[in-house]
């Protein structure tokens, strides 16, 4: 079903780009979850003495307090790139539940710009304030003329290894690996549609799109590429053909509207439609796609932001959009029955 979140209000929240708030965290030559051929997926390693500890905290153990363990840690490594494209950031609220939800967010930026620690700091005061770790993601970019520079399918597989660690390792920081969201802005919300939409990438790492209980891919025309490259109003084709064109097919195999198919583990979604009217069609079409083919879909009326402020938005101080419709899909998203759909 279509839900419909008829929410709007004035653009708010912060106007610059957060710092980061957590230390980096060397990357372990351990490999955990790494296909064939591919780099290394790092377990954590002591904040302190990041040469001498690479062994897993006991997910079993019965202290669940994040004290001690990494903030930033190295996902994967891949070698000829700084192993803070392949990190995340890891935000447990100050007292952790052992089965707490996990939020993952992953930054836009055009895929050849942007940080885990962009506009970050009021998402993590929202979602610690429900009880929910935050997970910032950072992913390889495309920087074109050098050689480490991302292309297809790098960014879709780094959130996939990402989302591998956080599904194997979460439960050391009190997370609960079944209650994982996956969210996303701009080329971010790209990427999560692709990985949520085509199983692929979860496989690669041994997981099923049904590892992401919930995911929130919020404001791209990268939903249809093809529709969006006929006109281009936003300048949207470059980034897509610098990012992804070594792949001729690009415009069709990344457009997670044409990769929705009932019965294979898409989650629920959430979503906004806002911006030119061949967005909002894009945005709109994605939604009832996902509807049509047996999969709850909500929408967010953003149409009174800007592309920027729908990420600025969320969690902000006065925001009347973004944050109350996200939190109530989110809170559903992780106290609702995956089987029975029912919420107690």
């Amino acid at each position: 079903m279509l839900a419909l979140a008829l929410m709007t209000g004035c653009a708010g929240g912060t106007s610059s780009t957060d710092t980061a708030m957590s230390t980096a965290v060397a990357p372990s030559s351990s490999a955990r979850l790494a296909p064939p051929g591919d780099a290394t997926v790092a377990p954590p390693q002591s904040t302190t003495t990041p040469t001498t500890s690479t062994t897993d905290p006991d997910p079993a153990a019965t202290d669940c307090s994040p004290s001690g363990r990494p903030t930033t840690v190295a996902y994967r490594t891949i070698p000829g790139f700084d192993t803070d494209l392949t990190s995340i950031d890891i935000y447990p609220p100050p007292s952790t539940r052992c089965d707490a939800p996990v939020v993952m967010w992953v930054h836009g930026g055009g895929y050849r710009s942007g940080d885990k620690a962009n506009r970050i700091r009021d998402k993590v005061t929202l979602f610690n304030s429900a009880g929910w770790i935050l997970v910032s993601v950072n992913y390889r970019l495309t920087a074109p003329g050098q050689v480490a520079s991302a292309e297809f399918p790098d960014h879709y597989d780094d959130v996939a290894a990402a989302t591998a660690w956080v599904h194997d390792h979460i439960a050391s920081y009190g997370g609960d690996p079944a209650r994982i969201a996956l969210l996303g802005h701009s080329a971010g919300a790209d990427i999560v549609a692709n990985v949520v939409t085509n199983p692929t990438y979860l496989d690669a790492f041994g997981l099923g799109l049904s590892a992401v209980r919930c995911a929130g891919p919020l404001d791209t025309e990268g939903f249809d590429k093809t529709a969006a490259n006929a006109t281009d109003p936003d300048g949207d084709r470059e980034q897509w053909k610098a990012a992804l064109g070594n792949n001729p097919d690009y415009a069709t195999a990344t457009s997670a509207t044409m990769l929705i198919e009932p019965d294979i583990g898409i989650p629920p979604m959430i979503g906004v439609v806002r911006g030119t009217p061949q967005r909002q069609r894009i945005e709109t079409a994605f939604l009832e796609t996902l509807t049509a083919n047996g999969i709850e879909a909500t929408t967010i009326d953003a149409r009174s932001l800007t592309h920027g402020g729908v990420n600025a938005n969320i969690g902000a101080p006065g925001d009347t959009v973004m944050t109350a419709p996200l939190m109530t899909f989110l809170t559903d998203c992780f106290t609702r029955d995956p089987d029975t759909g029912v919420t107690p």
